[in-house]
């Protein structure tokens, strides 16, 4: 990406609500291949590629990246007709911190007539990492395991960089998730809670001042004491 803030509004459409090919794509231009993903309700780590067996295939050499793919895969699954929206994005350079919220209408296929819809809201955390490129547009990585500080072989050092995806982390309000696993009621039973919780913190507050009080006075006094003893003599 050379403007994330602009770009990942693509990419996010294209993982969501595209086709398996679209989606494998994305991945492939935008995330690193070492990639992780961490959602409430599934994580995939970031780990290097590696040859596994896979059931009546030869050894195939498998990555965190791909392990992505195939939970975007999944979720295109299970809600073919999902609806999103992006309301923002914000770019924080001196952290590589994209964060975008989202808003989304998820579906179950198997639910007929749209009779259960979970509508969330969330705020997806995307850490970036700004590398050199080839002709190609593929990253090209320092060689750490080596010690040293150039590139790989055979590849000459570039000027032109660009942004990619070292991890996603999807962010959810508690009523929100669970208006996936408990659709009927259980977001609202849990703003009830937040509500008691709040008239718990007022009544706290309204029984317990005198050792809001106490302590502050004690705060006070000592913060006197300090300042008395390093005030220098005449």
């Amino acid at each position: 990406m050379e403007n994330p803030e602009q770009d990942i509004k693509g990419v996010i459409s294209s993982l969501t609500q595209g086709k398996k090919e679209e989606q494998e794509n994305t991945l492939n231009r935008y995330f690193l291949p070492n990639a992780y993903f961490v959602h409430p309700f599934c994580r995939v780590p970031s780990f290097e590629p590696i040859q596994v067996q896979l059931p009546f295939y030869n050894f195939e050499t498998i990555n965190s990246r791909r392990l992505v793919q195939f939970v975007y895969q999944w979720y295109r699954i299970l809600s073919p007709d999902v609806v999103l929206e992006i309301d923002s994005t914000a770019f924080d350079e001196k952290t590589n911190s994209l964060y975008a919220t989202i808003r989304q209408t998820f579906t179950l296929w198997v639910v007929p007539f749209h009779l259960w819809e979970a509508n969330v809201r969330l705020v997806c955390l995307l850490k970036l990492e700004h590398l050199p490129v080839d002709k190609d547009e593929n990253p090209i990585f320092p060689q750490n395991r080596s010690g040293q500080n150039g590139y790989r072989q055979n590849t000459a050092p570039s000027t032109r960089r660009r942004y990619f995806i070292q991890g996603q982390e999807d962010h959810y309000q508690t009523n929100d998730m669970l208006k996936f696993v408990a659709p009927f009621g259980a977001s609202a039973l849990w703003y009830l809670w937040q509500l008691f919780a709040t008239l718990v913190c007022v009544i706290g507050v309204a029984l317990l001042w005198p050792v809001t009080w106490i302590y502050e006075r004690k705060l006070i006094d000592s913060t006197k004491k300090v300042e008395g003893s390093v005030r220098p003599h005449r």
